[in-house]
């Protein structure tokens, strides 16, 4: 009987963490990121992944949009400041389906990005509701590497990894506590604290210089298998040929 509960009791406690963790999901990149079919999920099906913000709304600040490569796909986005440099800025979010992300959960996603114009920034949240937990990204006329910034580091070295213009890598997070994860992106890697829980992700283009643009696709919300939490570490890929099919703005 004793035995009985227990198994029953590990049940509950399983089917509770899978309710509050998000949805196990990939996208691909369909259409220009915003619309509202600017993705295909792994059931194939096109869904709107992507809303977009973009800044200034209004006057005469610095260009802005968004496009879709093809062969491969890939979702673009494009910013730069005007003749009185006025900056443009774009953001893309998407808020994780089913809850924010459970310990174990990893959110991953391939990037890319070319010129900044200093001091701007491109690059990635994760969000907590309130703004930014957790950014990797790269800093315009600041070191040739990496940076992110969490509660406790601020555009800290993400690693020796140093710019690679046009080349995509991927990006890859994991929640392994109360507060705490793990990150790698190409081959640098470090771990790090951050407030509030996870319950989106935003890519982000702040006044880049010419053909500043930055690319990204293969969204993914995953749980690895316990034997590869300590081996997330991804390569650099060739995802991109940054060949520009069309300008949406």
């Amino acid at each position: 009987m004793k035995k009985t509960l227990l198994i029953l009791c590990s049940l509950a406690s399983a089917v509770s963490l899978a309710s509050a963790q998000s949805t196990i999901v990939t996208y691909e990149a369909n259409d220009a990121a915003g619309n509202s079919d600017d993705g295909i999920n792994q059931n194939s099906q096109i869904v709107q992944v992507w809303t977009q913000t973009q800044s200034p709304t209004g006057g005469s600040g610095g260009g802005y949009g968004s496009w879709t490569m093809l062969e491969p796909y890939a979702w673009q986005i494009w910013s730069y400041p005007d003749g009185n440099n006025v900056n443009g800025s774009i953001t893309e979010t998407h808020t994780f389906a089913g809850g924010p992300l459970a310990v174990g959960q990893t959110v991953s996603l391939l990037f890319a990005n070319s010129a900044i114009n200093p001091p701007q920034t491109v690059g990635i949240d994760l969000l907590n509701g309130s703004g930014s937990a957790i950014q990797f990204g790269f800093l315009g006329g600041g070191p040739n590497n990496y940076y992110y910034t969490d509660s406790s580091s601020s555009f800290a070295s993400a690693g020796s990894m140093g710019f690679l213009y046009h080349s995509g890598f991927t990006v890859s997070i994991t929640v392994t506590g109360a507060g705490t994860y793990s990150a790698v992106a190409g081959s640098d890697s470090w771990s790090g604290t951050f407030n509030g829980s996870l319950v989106g992700i935003d890519v982000f283009d702040n006044a880049g210089g010419n053909g500043s643009d930055v690319g990204f696709n293969d969204l993914s919300i995953s749980v690895p298998e316990p034997s590869t939490l300590a081996m997330l570490a991804v390569g650099s890929v060739g995802f991109f040929g940054w060949r520009r099919i069309s300008r949406r703005a």
